[in-house]
């Protein structure tokens, strides 16, 4: 997986870290970096800009040591409307296939961003592709994100909304 940010206005360029999906794990991302701390040495399972650290530094983004760098916390950090909108999301998709979602339920409500899910899972059983195209058909039913049960739903328990989701 990798995961890219714009240097923006300051450099051209861009800094950005890829990992490995541990075997037999399953990950997602949904408009929110993921990936925190990661292997500095280990080019096997992470690779990454040769200025991820230094550019972050510079911009008085980071200042402590390499090996506590964390690529998501530092150019992206997760705020409670990232962790509703977009976290809430990878959140959905890792429960149905894991019984062990439930303690991050704060955490994707936006109201405890310590409480960061893991990067990847190991899923209950190996995925088929039809189980995969179905994961991405769900919008949060039986969840506390159900959006056929809030005043959004209007009269018909509609599960779409309008945008702008934030008013």
């Amino acid at each position: 997986v990798l995961e890219m940010i714009s240097k923006g206005s300051v450099q051209r360029g861009a800094v950005w870290v890829a990992q490995r999906v541990p075997a037999g794990h399953i990950t997602a991302h949904a408009n929110q970096a993921r990936i925190t701390t990661f292997p500095l040495n280990d080019p096997e399972t992470a690779m990454y800009s040769s200025d991820v650290i230094s550019f972050a530094r510079s911009q008085g983004l980071y200042d402590g040591p390499d090996d506590a760098f964390s690529f998501s916390d530092t150019y992206d950090p997760v705020t409670p409307s990232g962790a509703r909108l977009s976290e809430a999301r990878v959140w959905s998709l890792f429960r149905q296939f894991s019984n062990d979602m439930g303690p991050y339920l704060d955490y994707v409500q936006g109201r405890n961003l310590t409480n960061r899910m893991p990067w990847s899972i190991q899923p209950l059983h190996k995925l088929t592709l039809n189980q995969t195209m179905w994961s991405f058909r769900q919008h949060n039913e039986h969840s506390w994100f159900d959006p056929t049960k809030d005043e959004g739903a209007e009269a018909f328990n509609s599960p779409y909304r309008w945008r702008p989701l934030a008013w």
